[in-house]
């Protein structure tokens, strides 16, 4: 057993472990019953997973299980009862510092700019520059936040394009942060849909804090089909299911519309193109962090 022996004052104690993924079960159950406040994984071999569908919880095979106790719990007593039930286990022990938890997200989450105009700002900073597109969104259940690559090359491309009194969908929308940012820089109505309803809720309220929910309309995932003539799709999710909505995107876009995809990994972007190619023209590719962009226009 490892032990971290800082002398602060502290409220909570984690207790760590390395498992199997079919250990997984047992072992969150146990560390439930003797009073753990949490339970939570970490991959132990740095093996991606990346968005899982709703209601879906992939995990790696070999895994890093953590419980939280309150310090209402006696440390040794904990140890001893884990110890005793799973005697193969190494334990890690570590004593978590007071702290305000909000304050600690905002050390690591501050103000950032994308292409020339465009701010995301956490709600308890300041504008940077009063002139310019401030989007004003803090971290929550949804993904995009515009700290992953896939998010911010989508930002850079609308604060790079005119999207004065366009009307465009932003398919699989997260936090609403591009359909907010579009409207921002003069959309005059975004479609968002997303499979995950806390998708949704989370879009909606960030759009009425951005105060552009006017020009939101949620779409349910049975209804995009019905939308035509967009000037612009907004794609951000992943290359395997965009594989699958060529016919889609195509039928929501009016001719030379132009589509905006991410969420690809930079060698998956030659079958994305080879995908697409028979439907659309003129690819563009950006590259960040291993990640890319493929933007496109319809054949006309």
């Amino acid at each position: 057993m490892n032990q971290n022996d800082k002398d602060f004052d502290y409220d909570y104690f984690e207790v760590s472990m390395l498992c199997e993924k079919s250990e997984i079960v047992s072992l969150e159950g146990f560390m439930l019953s003797i009073g753990a406040c949490s339970v939570t994984y970490r991959d132990a071999q740095d093996v991606a997973i990346l968005e899982p569908a709703p209601g879906k919880m992939p995990l790696w095979q070999d895994v890093e299980i953590t419980a939280m106790f309150t310090k209402d719990y006696q440390e040794i007593d904990v140890l001893h009862r884990l110890e005793t039930k799973f005697k193969d286990k190494k334990l890690k022990l570590e004593r978590l510092q007071n702290q305000v938890w909000e304050r600690t997200w905002l050390e690591h989450f501050k103000p950032m700019q994308f292409g020339e105009n465009t701010w995301i700002i956490p709600s308890e900073y300041e504008s940077v520059d009063e002139k310019a597109i401030n989007i004003y969104l803090d971290p929550g259940m949804a993904f995009g936040t515009g700290t992953h690559a896939t998010t911010a090359l989508c930002l850079q491309w609308i604060d790079a394009h005119n999207m004065k009194n366009v009307q465009a969908i932003d398919f699989g929308c997260g936090s609403g942060i591009l359909a907010i940012a579009a409207l921002k820089h003069g959309a005059n109505k975004l479609y968002c849909t997303d499979i995950d309803p806390q998708a949704i809720e989370s879009t909606v309220i960030n759009a009425t804090s951005n105060n552009v929910i006017d020009g939101i309309e949620v779409v349910e995932g049975k209804d995009v089909t019905s939308l035509k003539n967009l000037d612009i799709v907004l794609a951000n999710i992943l290359a395997a299911p965009l594989m699958t909505l060529v016919e889609v995107f195509s039928g929501l876009l009016k001719d030379k519309g132009d589509l905006v995809m991410s969420g690809i990994l930079k060698e998956q972007t030659d079958e994305i193109v080879e995908k697409f190619k028979d439907s659309f023209v003129d690819f563009e590719i950006k590259i960040m962090d291993d990640w890319a962009s493929v933007y496109c226009i319809k054949k006309s």
